[in-house]
């Protein structure tokens, strides 16, 4: 399948920073086209990416272009329609998280890829960071036996002031929620790929600290199927500090800490404070991979024919948690999945 053709809709900071990049570099495609309806991201995507043709509406798009893989990178609220009409055009989709706003719209979208028998890839970049990939090899080999507590913790200062090109992050109407949406999606999903199907869910989910319509910080309390428990804490509002995954066996533990490096420890601790361990570095530098290769991981599938890992499904089993989430916080009780 040589010669792929790609087109990006929504040319904001995901795409500049990924999908629009990793087109651009790579050899297995031609960026041919780019949609966004403000014209400074669309004159970026043309003089920063040398996108030679540009819309600004994703109607636009596919009345002139005939692209074989499309990113989708607009706020959430987009994504269902555009990933339709892609797929209803014949295109492999690449679609940011979270997949959409609704289950009724994560099954409209699912029914049009069965229907288009194209590949889909929900925009999962930590399952692409090397130490995960290298975590998730140790976990399965049952070095740490076996999993009965995992940890999840994301959180930096917000998309805005500083990344975000656009307020959209903060408008519930167009994000449909904030920090547990948008980082809480990623940890959902980890914890999902390290152990599986969650079966309920506690939330409480607040705006503690920035004047915004939407949370700034969550803390999730997980149940698995495997007799697991997790913990997951996201914000927008964060000093420096942890941030990764740590994943507690019956033998031993993985620290997967995004600043210092992913680690393995066993050992034994006390009561009485006493702590013996021996502690292994399984990867210095954990964080290569993400962004930069996710282009490619992509388009690799695509030339393949396989539905990645980070797939449709595994988008809307996310959404199916987040979306939980906010009704245990709106309700004040445990949910089930």
């Amino acid at each position: 399948m040589a010669g792929l053709k790609a087109a990006v809709i929504g040319c904001g900071a995901i795409a500049q920073n990924c999908h629009l990049l990793g087109y651009q570099k790579s050899k297995a495609c031609d960026l041919i086209a780019a949609v966004d309806p403000c014209e400074a991201r669309r004159k970026e995507a043309e003089k920063i990416f040398g996108v030679p043709r540009t819309y600004s509406t994703a109607e636009a798009l596919f009345e002139n272009e005939q692209p074989d893989v499309v990113s989708i990178c607009t706020p959430n609220r987009f994504h269902a329609a555009q990933a339709i009409l892609a797929l209803e055009h014949g295109c492999h989709v690449l679609c940011e998280k979270p997949l959409c706003l609704t289950l009724a719209d994560a099954r409209r979208i699912q029914k049009a890829r069965d229907k288009a028998g194209t590949i889909f890839m929900t925009a999962f970049t930590h399952r692409l960071f090397r130490g995960n990939i290298t975590a998730k090899k140790i976990l399965d080999k049952g070095e740490i036996g076996k999993p009965f507590m995992i940890r999840v913790r994301f959180a930096h200062e917000g998309p805005q002031p500083g990344w975000a090109m656009s307020d959209w992050f903060y408008n519930p109407d167009l994000a449909g929620g904030g920090a547990m949406l948008d980082m809480g999606i990623h940890a959902i999903d980890l914890a999902h790929y390290y152990i599986g199907p969650i079966t309920s869910i506690s939330a409480t989910i607040k705006t503690l600290v920035k004047k915004i319509r939407v949370e700034d910080n969550a803390v999730l309390l997980l149940e698995f199927e495997q007799n697991c428990l997790g913990y997951i804490e996201v914000g927008w509002t964060s000093k420096p500090g942890f941030a990764g995954v740590e994943i507690y066996g019956t033998e031993g533990t993985i620290i997967f800490d995004y600043l210092k490096g992913l680690s393995v420890l066993r050992g034994k601790t006390s009561p009485d404070g006493t702590v013996k361990t021996s502690w292994r570095v399984a990867d210095k530098h954990p964080t290569q991979g993400g962004w930069e290769v996710e282009i490619d991981y992509f388009l690799r599938h695509v030339r393949k024919g396989i539905q990645p890992e980070a797939s449709l499904e595994a988008g809307i089993q996310g959404l199916a948690v987040a979306l939980a989430a906010y009704k245990s916080a709106q309700t004040g009780k445990r949910v089930k999945i």
